[in-house]
């Protein structure tokens, strides 16, 4: 079985965009502001709000019954808030799936073995940091721009790059 990482903000849950919004709404842009206003946010609202990204948890489902994939939930987070609210979002529509949290000091490749698993992320410097670890990056994007990894629209897509032999193929990756 293939070790897979998705991240949630930006691939499950479409929590970046209205974060951003909401910031600009209330014109916050200083980076203490910023961390203030996450701590204090009630995250199980927000996550209820945000919603997923083009039907996430049924296509995670989908990856998860296949048995090609050991599926972890790898997310950063600003506060315990955020922590156990996104631990209890996915108790209920995917308790199949361990959610690793993460704190935003710390970086996804250092707090988990990335060597040879598969990070799905949509920032790339998590991406950048998972490569150099000895991982598969491969970048989540809702629109599709090339970058200097693999990436991909739909969570699905992963199939295509899974070989028979049940190893991730790490074409399309390029050295930098």
């Amino acid at each position: 079985m293939q070790k897979l990482y998705l991240d949630c903000d930006g691939v499950i849950l479409n929590t970046i965009f209205n974060s951003y919004k909401l910031l600009r709404e209330q014109g916050i842009t200083r980076e203490e502001e910023i961390i203030a206003y996450y701590k204090q946010l009630d995250w199980d609202a927000f996550i209820t709000s945000s919603g997923e990204i083009d039907n996430a948890s049924l296509k995670i489902r989908t990856l998860y019954e296949s048995r090609l994939f050991d599926i972890k939930i790898l997310t950063h987070v600003n506060s315990e808030k955020e922590a156990l609210a996104k631990k209890n979002y996915f108790r209920g529509v995917l308790p199949e799936v361990e959610v690793i949290t993460v704190f935003k000091d710390t970086k996804k490749a250092d707090a988990v073995e990335a060597k040879d698993a598969i990070l799905v992320d949509d920032y790339l410097g998590n991406l950048e940091d998972w490569y150099e670890k000895g991982g598969i990056p491969i970048k989540f994007s809702d629109s599709g721009k090339e970058c200097q990894f693999v990436s991909i629209t739909n969570l699905l897509e992963l199939f295509a790059l899974m070989p028979l032999n049940g190893k991730t193929k790490r074409r399309g990756v390029n050295k930098k």
